[in-house]
């Protein structure tokens, strides 16, 4: 397999010796680097330019139609080329846009903690609405003893686009209002019965006496 590639250009031995390192084969996965020889990498603004270069990757078996992941990007074959897959995604996400691998995107996609998971409260595939809490790890992953959080719990209503979940509006009101006046058509059988959100607060334990770190 050819791949193109751009390597670092714009000064004297920006890029030598581009080729394939680090190859591993596993779970009908190619995994490897692409990786270069440069004397500018270390210096800021001596290599600025990019400079097209092809690396040929070979496996001892078939490639077909396996995915390739390079530099920890992945790509997938489709319609005889490869293709980047989407990080979120994966290469082949499923048609309902319900299934919890379009609703896991969209939360990546807000403003909020990157620890945060969506809870959805309904979904026609036309329609999102699930609520995010800000940051539930303001504590750290692992919550420090006696630690509190006290974190906004917002509902966010989100319409279907041809590239995913797009946001529509955002509240931690009840009802319908906030989302009807974003979007006339969203169906009040959807919303008419949502409450207010209260806020999400967790408190870790604090470890017994004489037990330091619990």
């Amino acid at each position: 397999m050819t791949v193109q590639v751009e390597a670092l250009a714009g000064g004297d031995g920006c890029s030598r010796n581009v080729r394939v390192d680090n190859q591993t084969e596993e779970n009908g996965v190619i995994f490897a680097d692409i990786v270069q020889d440069s004397a500018g990498s270390a210096i800021v603004g001596a290599c600025p330019t990019f400079a097209p270069a092809e690396v040929t990757l070979t496996s001892a078996e078939p490639i077909g139609d396996r995915a390739l992941s390079l530099n920890q990007k992945t790509w997938a074959l489709k319609n005889g080329a490869y293709n980047r897959c989407d990080e979120n995604l994966g290469c082949n996400p499923p048609k309902d846009r319900c299934d919890p691998t379009w609703t896991r995107a969209a939360v990546r996609g807000m403003d909020v903690s990157r620890h945060s998971q969506g809870h959805v409260e309904a979904c026609d595939g036309k329609w999102l609405v699930m609520t995010v809490p800000d940051d539930p790890a303001s504590c750290g992953v692992e919550p420090r003893p006696g630690c509190e959080v006290n974190t906004a719990l917002r509902r966010y209503f989100l319409r279907n686009e041809p590239a995913g979940w797009s946001i529509i509006a955002r509240t931690t009101s009840g009802g319908c209002d906030a989302v009807r006046k974003a979007a006339i058509t969203f169906p009040r059988e959807l919303c008419a019965n949502l409450k207010p959100t209260a806020r999400l607060v967790t408190v870790a334990p604090t470890p017994p006496s004489g037990r330091p770190g619990g």
